[in-house]
């Protein structure tokens, strides 16, 4: 129930960001660097939010190179909620992950990130 309390509230806010440039305008919730490579972790991400379990949703998740890296976007029924900008740095890789939600304890999205940026 909380589950599902908490991605309502983030489904609500998402609205007012509904492009990737919207919520690049605002503060990131991760930003951080690793040893790995843009294209391991971009896809590794994908892969983890595609297989998130929201219940009654399925997210919809977009997964891009840019001039500099990679950009992955999680979509729950049509609303933007979590996007990550993985840069192309030496040695590895700068991620940055953007959500419009306020999230209430651990971001299960935010923490696939994270495990993707420590995996070998």
């Amino acid at each position: 129930m909380k589950r599902l309390m908490v991605l309502s509230m983030a489904l609500v806010i998402a609205s007012c960001a509904a492009t990737p440039q919207k919520l690049r305008s605002s503060k990131p919730v991760l930003e951080q660097g690793s040893i790995q490579d843009p294209d391991y972790i971009a896809t590794c991400i994908a892969d983890g939010w595609e297989n998130m379990d929201y219940i009654i949703y399925s997210p919809v998740v977009s997964y891009r190179p840019t001039s500099s890296g990679y950009e992955v976007t999680q979509y729950i029924d049509g609303t933007l909620t979590h996007l990550a900008d993985i840069e192309n740095t030496q040695p590895g890789s700068e991620v940055k992950v953007y959500t419009p939600s306020l999230n209430v304890g651990e971001d299960s999205a935010v923490s696939i990130v994270e495990r993707c940026m420590l995996e070998n």
